[in-house]
């Protein structure tokens, strides 16, 4: 039988040396995992912010680009955009020829002459600071072509921290569009956005 004695596995002091160590170790990965984590957060939610933002003025430009005047119910108006006339809003109205029947649809409505009088509508973008959004309402200019009163509120934009449309021009017809958004989840800070448009009639 060996001697026990001449085997011997790890003392009190030098167990606790080592799981002293692995403890270290293990609390460096944990803070580098964290830091790992918390940038990956970050960066997605920049990447969020940078779409919604992008996708918020595409959306808000391709409205803008729509405005015409309404020259079935004012023929000699050249007035495209009705409010701001002038400075900046976060609130902008506007023009646009009507998007079903008696506008856009066919057949579209005309006049003695043949010339094309199609409705139209007063389009307003408004930015709401409690609910963060950009609300689309439409209303119809009724005539004898499109008597009936219709009106509808949808909302064009979520996350959207601040929205201002600036004239630009001398003709009211070439507007700045400055915009601010953050990501739909967390708060990493806000992401600005500004373009300018012109308007879809020229004199």
């Amino acid at each position: 039988m060996k001697n026990m004695r001449h085997l011997r596995g790890f003392t009190t002091v030098e167990l606790l040396i080592s799981m002293s160590i692995m403890g270290i170790v293990l609390g460096l990965a944990i803070v580098e995992f964290a830091m790992v984590f918390n940038h990956n957060s970050l960066m997605q939610a920049n990447l969020s912010a940078d779409q919604n933002a992008r996708i918020v003025m595409a959306k808000v430009t391709n409205e803008l680009r729509q405005g015409m005047p309404d020259l079935t119910d004012s023929p000699t108006s050249t007035t495209i955009v009705t409010s701001p006339l002038s400075g900046s809003a976060s609130t902008v109205s506007f023009y646009r020829v009507h998007n079903g029947p008696g506008g856009l649809y066919t057949p579209v409505p005309t006049d003695v002459n043949n010339n094309p009088v199609p409705c139209y509508d007063l389009v307003t973008l408004a930015y709401d600071n409690v609910a963060h959004t950009i609300t689309k309402t439409v209303d119809l200019q009724t005539n004898s072509n499109c008597s009936t009163a219709s009106t509808t509120t949808s909302v064009l934009a979520r996350n959207v921290m601040g929205f201002t449309v600036t004239v630009a021009s001398a003709n009211g017809m070439l507007f700045d569009v400055d915009l601010q958004t953050v990501a739909s989840k967390g708060n990493y800070g806000i992401y600005d956005l500004n373009s300018q448009v012109a308007m879809g009639y020229t004199q």
